[in-house]
Order: structure tokens, then C-alpha cells, then sequence
């Protein structure tokens, strides 16, 4: 497996991952309507935005098996004051769940964070029912800190949770 920084001719890719993630992922959470719609051109737009305009301290890595993109992660470096960095999106395909890839993917985001960030903390928001990535993050040490509300993009107000590390060192893999 091979990650590395995500460039523009990844982006229908990134677009067809998240999509299928969150269709499976979010089904029960997000209405059926939404999950079944067009959430391509929604997530599309989403990543070319990020593509065309990228925001200060932005970070997309895609993991790659034998050129197949088989995950992806974005980041937003030192985006709050109290809790570090963001990671704002973290996803593998289906088939290779289990397989090392999200914590690969969440070490180099702890290599990057460590790297550029003057502070080395990392956080993310998981929604409240999605029980399966909060394990994961639990498995991964962090440490569910606050409970918010998320207006969805379907219109709903879905609870999520923040977890958060005190210091991105704390989930660094060995190379």
C-alpha cells in the first residue's frame, strides 16, 4: 500500500468513495431519500471545492493499492484553537476494512500534523449512532471530549460527538 498527497486527477475517485461510504455508513442516520439521491454531484461538489479552492492548512492523502484508490483522509491543520487539527474526512473501501488502511491513513495524518502544525492536536467529529467509527477511533486511543449537533446536507440535525488526541504523536505508526 502506497499514501500519498491526493492531486486533482483523484477527485472523481475521492467523489466515488465518500459516496459509497456514506451509503452505507450513514444509512438509518440520513434519510434513504438523501443516501439514494444524486449524492454524487452533492459530494462532487464538495471535493472540487476543495480541489479548485483548497483551504488554508489543507491536507488530502489517498491510499492506494496497486494504483486503486482504497482510502482517503482530509485534513484541516490548527483549525481550532483548543483542539488542534481537524480530521474532517476518513474513509476505506468496503473490501478493505479491517485491513490496517484507516490507521495507516490516521498516521499520516499524525505525521503531517506533527510536521507543519504548530500545535500537535487532533480531533475529529463521528456521528452519535455511527458505533462502528467511534470504535475505531476508540481502538485508536482517542477520547470522546464534547457533543454537538450537525445540520446535515438532508436537513436533518444529527448528534455527533468530538473525539479528540492531546498529541497526534500518540497514533504515529512505525514506517
Amino acid at each position: 500500500m502506497q499514501i500519498r498527497d491526493a492531486n486533482v486527477s483523484d477527485l472523481e475517485k475521492i467523489v466515488r468513495l465518500h459516496t459509497q461510504s456514506w451509503r452505507i455508513a450513514y444509512r438509518g442516520i440520513l434519510s434513504d431519500a438523501f443516501l439514494d439521491g444524486d449524492l454524487i454531484a452533492d459530494r462532487r461538489v464538495l471535493w472540487k471545492s476543495r480541489f479548485d479552492k483548497p483551504a488554508a492548512q489543507q491536507s488530502i492523502a489517498v491510499a492506494e493499492i496497486n494504483g486503486v484508490l482504497v482510502g482517503f483522509a482530509c485534513s484541516f491543520g490548527s483549525h481550532d484553537a483548543k483542539w488542534g487539527t481537524l480530521l474532517e474526512n476518513l474513509h476505506v473501501a468496503p473490501d478493505y476494512k479491517g485491513a490496517g488502511i484507516g490507521t495507516q491513513l490516521v498516521s499520516h495524518v499524525a505525521r503531517w500534523c506533527i510536521r507543519t502544525q504548530a500545535s500537535d492536536r487532533l480531533h475529529l467529529w463521528v456521528l452519535a449512532d455511527n458505533r462502528a467509527a467511534q470504535g475505531f477511533y476508540q481502538r485508536l486511543g482517542g477520547s470522546e471530549v464534547e457533543q454537538s449537533v450537525w445540520d446535515a446536507p438532508d436537513g436533518q440535525r444529527v448528534p455527533e460527538l468530538r473525539f479528540a488526541w492531546p498529541r497526534a504523536g500518540l497514533l504515529l505508526l512505525p514506517r
